[in-house]
């Protein structure tokens, strides 16, 4: 056996483990493609209805998506929770979970929820952006119990 051999085989291992997701790391990686695609749908219908440019329509001033530092973040956190089982991915977990609350309470005190230049049906566009962070939230906090349990349910 060369001295390689172990160090692929650890390679290997790692490789298996991070194919085989558990069905919360598959849940919420869903759920976060899904609220990304919204965000940036709500930016290009901010910009479709006249609400928003280009450059405002994915900043701290949107109406109808997370700002772009915020999109960028949920998805590295995500990454981070569902690549291992160890430790300290359930910071990730938990900390995207915090970020999707706080994302969901910023919606109501910032001015933007109910926005009187939107229409009803943008409106309701905010309640569906609103209730997929809230998914995304519940399941980030159901991967940091899963990984603080050591289960893999």
């Amino acid at each position: 056996m060369t001295q390689t051999e172990p160090a692929r085989a650890v390679v290997d291992r790692d490789r298996q483990r991070r194919r085989r997701l558990s069905p919360v790391s598959r849940r919420l990686v869903i759920a976060v493609g899904a609220l990304i695609s919204t965000d940036l749908a709500g930016g290009l219908l901010s910009i479709a209805a006249g609400l928003k440019a280009w450059e405002t329509a994915w900043s701290s001033a949107a109406l109808l998506a997370a700002p772009m530092p915020m999109m960028l973040g949920q998805i590295l956190l995500t990454w981070l929770s569902v690549r291992t089982d160890r430790r300290w991915a359930a910071w990730a977990a938990g900390l995207l979970a915090v970020a999707c609350a706080a994302s969901i309470l910023s919606g109501f005190f910032d001015g933007g929820l109910r926005n009187s230049a939107l229409s009803p049906a943008l409106f309701g566009f905010q309640l569906f952006l609103l209730a997929i962070t809230a998914v995304v939230g519940v399941l980030a906090g159901a991967r940091t119990v899963e990984i603080v349990r050591g289960r893999r349910a």
